[in-house]
């Protein structure tokens, strides 16, 4: 479909409702897998209703008691350590967690949550129905990008949802063929990218555990998705896993390649989900994948095949470790797989993984910092120059969560740093042609959330341009603070040494400090506010007199005294962007979710001056989205 810049308008300003669930969907961080137990209790603030929390369960047997019982605790994150907190124990179901009797919360399984795949589905859904062909584009715009849960649903979703290609025909006459969405999907699971960033083969299989999750099948039922009343609708899932399986296959290298990653029971797994039939024995063979005759005796292939003994590094020496990693490049996982535990990763076993190429991606070199601390690999010049260049690449924050478990400053500073520089990487795009105020609340009522406030700010403050930001403090008097250098130590500077005290006024942070500074004429105004919200009323004249204009606020407010910045931007008939503290507690989603909660803020439609807008919103640049084509051998 091309559309000119007349028609493109025309759906931007129909799409408002699939805008604002995109918001919603690009700024939610709770994850749709979890690969630890947990356990689920009720969260009426949360958007799917429950919370999820990491534990651990332990048998203990009370005081003047015989039988030993399942002990869980809830294990919190508290700086470097991890505190284990008792929330109750194990019912015989293994499922129920009872505290004195009374029910408070579910234990679950590593695995998808499915509240959280049922609420992202759904939304994915409500987009469909407003407009099919943007929800195509949607999943080929977002097939590039690193939000995996997202990719997930939306490949699932395109795989079943009804525009096949079906023929249209009248007076038995074929006129032309419908549009067919589900190729996306299929071009989502067969494409790959060098940068990582398609769908692996983890991802391929999660595609249908989220379609057989209940409340998905439930969605799909209700839009006609599925025609059985019992089996989940899995649509083009099985033909496409078959593809994907067969050219991998056909091309044995990347088979191995499968294997050698750590994939070989993931292909296996899809083989069997699809119930896939190999063209010849060697498929069973690179696997090492013992077949044994079903009851029905239908199986005729590789029965009589001995399979080969894993490979194993147990007899051979470090030398012969060294040696085998730099002629087959395993990767990191598979090489800790196969060092022998009585050996461990010895500081020459990890300089050879440093050093060789195509062992330790960027990231790994990042999370792996502790480890060549303690090695001393730091010191070595070809080891150092190597991690130095992984940091300055740095695509998320999570060195900086990295930081605070190295022993040496210096480390730590540059770890800060590439957490720094990746934040500003990810947002350099959206930040053109905006211009960003930030008003920090330290009022009275802030007393013990000052510290908090600053730990938000740190992480992402530093990826505005600072000619673009205006930051103040306000009570009932606001003043301008000027950060000295966008960085974490720079704002770290800038808020050192603010206290709680006084009433509170958001307007005086309009009135004395953001209305005198000005935007350009192509610039649109964001307001970012910190704070409880603990005012009454609105502060909608302070911001209208400013003559400011703003398209959005954001807020982070954690602690949920008022909700003033709110009231202010319905009365104002603009967005406003609740920042969560689960999304800061996610080193993964800061960068991204501050590059879509940008994004995804309006655009002015008539700049000021008549200055053409230096933005694009979130919604156009989706609109103008290829559709994702399937690769030729597909």
């Amino acid at each position: 479909m091309v559309m000119n810049d007349d028609t493109m308008r025309e759906r931007v300003e129909a799409l408002g409702p699939a805008e604002r669930i995109l918001q919603t969907l690009l700024t939610y961080s709770d994850h749709m897998v979890h690969n630890r137990p947990g356990m689920v209790t009720k969260d009426a603030r949360t958007a799917t209703g429950v919370k999820w929390a990491p534990v651990m369960t332990r048998l203990e047997t009370g005081e003047g008691e015989t039988d030993p019982k399942r002990v869980v605790y809830r294990l919190d994150k508290v700086g470097k350590k991890t505190r284990r907190v008792k929330v109750g124990c194990l019912d015989a179901d293994a499922k129920t967690i009872r505290f004195a009797g009374d029910v408070v919360g579910e234990y679950r399984l590593p695995g998808i949550f499915p509240e959280v795949a049922t609420w992202l589905y759904g939304q994915v859904a409500e987009v469909w129905k407003l407009d099919n062909d943007f929800a195509a584009r949607w999943a080929s715009w977002a097939f590039p990008q690193e939000h995996r849960d997202l990719k997930v649903a939306l490949a699932a979703f395109m795989l079943v949802q009804t525009r096949a290609g079906e023929p249209v025909i009248e007076d038995g006459e074929l006129l032309f063929h419908d549009d067919d969405f589900r190729a996306v999907g299929e071009a989502m699971c067969l494409t790959r990218r060098k940068d990582g960033k398609d769908i692996n083969p983890k991802m391929l299989l999660r595609i249908g555990d989220l379609l057989a999750v209940p409340g998905v099948a439930a969605i799909n039922r209700r839009l006609g998705f599925g025609r059985s009343a019992r089996n989940p609708a899995m649509g083009r899932y099985r033909k496409a896993v078959t593809k994907w399986l067969r050219h991998r296959e056909d091309n044995e290298r990347m088979l191995r390649g499968l294997v050698k990653a750590g994939y070989r029971k993931t292909v296996m797994r899809l083989a069997q989900r699809v119930g896939y039939k190999p063209m010849s024995p060697k498929f069973f063979e690179i696997l090492r994948w013992k077949q044994v005759q079903a009851d029905d005796g239908r199986r005729t292939m590789a029965l009589t095949m001995d399979v080969a003994p894993a490979e194993t590094w147990t007899e051979l020496t470090e030398m012969e470790i060294c040696q085998k990693i730099v002629a087959e490049r395993p990767s990191y996982k598979r090489i800790v797989g196969m060092v022998p535990s009585d050996m461990g990763i010895t500081r020459a076993i990890m300089a050879a993984a440093v050093e060789t190429r195509g062992v330790l991606s960027d990231q790994d070199l990042i999370i792996l910092t502790p480890t060549l601390e303690d090695l001393d690999l730091l010191n070595v010049p070809v080891v150092a120059s190597r991690w130095t260049a992984a940091c300055e690449r740095a695509e998320n924050a999570r060195a900086a969560n990295i930081a605070k478990r190295v022993k040496k400053a210096e480390t730590a500073e540059k770890l800060t740093e590439a957490a720094d520089a990746a934040l500003k990487n990810a947002v350099a795009d959206v930040v053109r042609g905006l211009r960003v105020y930030l008003a920090v609340d330290t009022s009275g009522s802030m007393s013990g959330a000052i510290t908090a406030a600053k730990s938000y700010l740190k992480q992402f403050v530093q990826g505005f341009p600072l000619d673009k930001l205006t930051v103040c403090v306000f009570n009932t008097k606001a003043r301008e603070v000027t950060i000295k250098h966008a960085s974490t130590k720079g704002i770290e500077h800038a808020f050192k040494g603010f206290s709680a005290s006084g009433g509170t006024n958001y307007g005086s942070a309009i009135r004395q400090v953001f209305a005198d500074v000005r935007p350009a004429d192509d610039e649109d105004v964001i307001m970012l506010f910190v704070g409880d919200q603990g005012q009454s009323g609105t502060f909608t004249n302070a911001v209208e007199e400013s003559g400011l204009n703003p398209v959005a606020f954001g807020l982070i407010d954690p602690w949920n005294y008022g909700s003033i910045v709110e009231d202010t931007a319905v009365k104002l008939g603009i967005p406003c962007f609740k920042l969560t503290d689960e999304m800061f507690g996610d080193t993964y989603a800061v960068s991204r979710t501050f590059r879509h909660l940008i994004a995804s803020t309006p655009v002015r439609k008539t700049m000021r001056n008549g200055a053409r807008p230096a933005r694009v919103s979130l919604v156009d640049t989706i609109l103008k989205t290829k559709l994702l084509a399937k690769p030729v051998w597909a």
